[in-house]
């Protein structure tokens, strides 16, 4: 005898159909879910599992680990950097340090909330020390930012400077497009500023500390470190952070100043932007394979054709990033080679190469 189930309308089987298929959808988002955030939910305080390799990190020559490094040294010279430097470190750049705290370049309330926001948000790709070796920085292309360096990319100061407060500000709330650096706009106001502080602690203490490690293999001793914390705070200086501005205002955006920025953009004694980024703009001129950024990771000259800039696109923000290169790359800047007029004109043929979608 043949067994059957409940004679069901086709309609209703039909609604079991999508509804198991919407499950099964749901199922796979969650699962996909925990698989990207796995890396953010471990112990902050504990470091990422040394059989968990940093592969990514293995694309660089230079990029080695500051506590890896230092190793190094002590190994080749018998010399104990190590102590001294983080005694000095804690000492003079702690939440207390009594050199942070005499310079006035960082907003000590902040440090905390910044701290917890920190390890919350940001510490799963850029590490725990802001080294860019979170657990997650493995996984991404490019690399997040190693904040010990010192070095910004997307700054409105000048060339090789340190950034200022609103600089990394915009960079927390709008993200990097094209990057794996989203925007956090949802934090709230107050948030984004705590992390502005954290970051800036962080850059600073890390830039005494590289700096230092630096110096010790230059001079093949330990260096001397109260004159190394006089650089980086020099560095880190108000008056050291110069913004830069437009010297002239935007002219209207003509096919004339469009057909002057695409001259200078192909030519040797001007630009020369087309032998990176190609005639056409889509960073494909011959010079542009080889190239690695001050991290010593690969990188590739912006196709301009997208019309997307992690600086910025506005014409200010285009205007500015040709002035003072992009710090941390083979962009150089072009603030002294060509007058301001001509700058505008080279904005001008850079929007123009925007494909319609």
């Amino acid at each position: 005898m043949l067994l059957h189930g409940p004679n069901y309308p086709p309609d209703t089987v039909a609604g079991f159909s999508q509804r198991g298929s919407s499950l099964f959808s749901l199922l796979f988002w969650i699962l996909g879910l925990i698989v990207f955030v796995s890396p953010f939910l471990r112990d902050p305080a504990q470091p990422t599992p040394s059989t968990v390799e940093d592969t990514g990190r293995l694309a660089s020559e230079i990029d080695i680990p500051f506590r890896e490094e230092a190793g190094y040294f002590q190994e080749d010279y018998e010399v104990d950097l190590l102590t001294p430097l983080q005694e000095a470190s804690e000492a003079w750049f702690g939440f207390d340090g009594e050199r942070l705290a005499a310079s006035g370049l960082i907003e000590r309330e902040r440090l905390e909330p910044g701290q917890r926001a920190y390890v919350a948000f940001c510490s799963g790709c850029h590490g725990i020390e802001g080294d860019g070796g979170g657990p997650a920085a493995r996984h991404l292309e490019p690399r997040p930012r190693n904040f010990r360096s010192g070095i910004f990319k997307f700054t409105s100061t000048d060339t090789g400077t340190a950034p200022t407060r609103k600089d990394i500000f915009q960079t927390i709330t709008r993200g990097l497009s094209g990057a794996s650096m989203p925007d956090f706009r949802l934090l709230s106001e107050e948030t984004r500023w705590d992390l502005v502080e954290y970051v800036r602690y962080l850059a600073i203490r890390g830039s005494f500390e590289q700096l230092a490690l630096q110096f010790a293999w230059d001079e093949e001793e330990l260096p001397d470190l109260e004159e190394t914390a006089d650089i980086i705070l020099g560095r880190w200086s108000p008056q050291a952070a110069r913004p830069v501005y437009p010297a002239t205002p935007e002219p209207p955006m003509t096919e004339e100043t469009v057909a002057r920025g695409k001259e200078i953009f192909a030519s040797s004694s001007g630009g020369s932007c087309s032998s990176c980024h190609g005639e056409g703009g889509r960073g494909d001129g011959p010079a542009a394979a080889d190239f690695l950024d001050d991290w010593g990771y690969p990188i590739v000259p912006r196709d301009l054709t997208t019309g997307v800039f992690r600086a910025g696109s506005e014409s200010a923000d285009l205007y500015r990033s040709i002035v003072t290169g992009i710090n941390g790359t083979p962009m150089p800047a072009y603030g002294g080679s060509i007058d301001p007029e001509d700058i505008w004109c080279i904005v001008h043929f850079i929007q123009s190469l925007k494909e319609k979608e």
